[in-house]
């Protein structure tokens, strides 16, 4: 091969690689990644972020009144875990705190909660048969679920509601971080009775992390389970209480 050549040749080939690098580099900045969430000190917001909650993705270029429902949708609880919650209720001259703890395991949800007269209520369902019973008897109740979920029974606003809104019912929308726990923040507006509510859920988890509802300036309401155990509950957390295996 003549110089001529070699010198086309060599020429050519540096062409042909410095397309490949700037190609490269295109796509790498095009690349959708994890979000680079706001310190949780600052509780501020991200943009042009994806979210991983689970299994699942949010892959949203921001979070917005608009866009909220469509990433809501995509979240989903795992399925085993284990947490507390705290559920507060406030009124002129007074208020109530009362815990209830949470297991989760194989379609099977058990719920001990703490009752205002100080005893305590052990529920398991399966979200279609529900046994109940109180302290350490030995006795226990059987009936249909019927409209049961876990947040219901756990006094919890259900994030799914937000799907059932309008537009025009939420007045914001983020990302935010709650006592330093990544959350989706959902506000909504008055209802006809003048309470409106502010949902954190966890992009971590998907599970609700905290709810305030206030009517007017005044908080009426606050739920928070940011604490959550993803190892497996015992499996005898989930028999009746004569150690008989739950219904099925």
């Amino acid at each position: 091969m003549d110089r001529k050549r070699l010198t086309y040749f060599t020429f050519s080939l540096l062409i042909l690689i410095l397309i490949v690098v700037v190609l490269f580099a295109r796509g790498a900045t095009r690349r959708s990644g994890h979000i680079t969430l706001p310190d949780a000190d600052s509780g501020g917001q991200g943009s042009d972020q994806a979210v991983n909650s689970g299994d699942s993705a949010l892959n949203l270029v921001e979070i917005t009144p608009e866009t909220v429902q469509t990433a809501i949708s995509t979240m989903s609880r795992p399925a085993v875990y284990s947490r507390t919650v705290t559920v507060e209720t406030f009124w002129d001259g007074g208020s109530r705190s009362l815990d209830a703890v949470v297991y989760e395991r194989n379609g099977l949800t058990r719920m001990d909660s703490q009752q205002a007269d100080g005893s305590t209520r052990h529920l398991l369902t399966d979200g279609e048969t529900t046994c109940l019973w109180y302290n350490t008897s030995t006795d226990w109740s059987t009936f249909p679920a019927g409209s049961f979920s876990q947040d219901t029974e756990q006094r919890l606003p259900t994030y799914e509601d937000i799907l059932l809104l309008s537009e025009e019912e939420i007045v914001d929308a983020d990302y935010s971080a709650y006592e330093g726990t990544y959350c989706i923040r959902v506000v909504t507006a008055e209802d006809a009775y003048g309470y409106a509510t502010t949902y954190w859920i966890s992009v971590d988890t998907g599970l609700l992390a905290a709810a305030e509802t206030y009517l007017g300036e005044t908080m009426t309401y606050r739920m928070q389970g940011l604490t959550v155990d993803t190892a497996e509950p015992d499996a005898s957390l989930f028999l009746l209480p004569d150690g008989s295996a739950f219904p099925t």
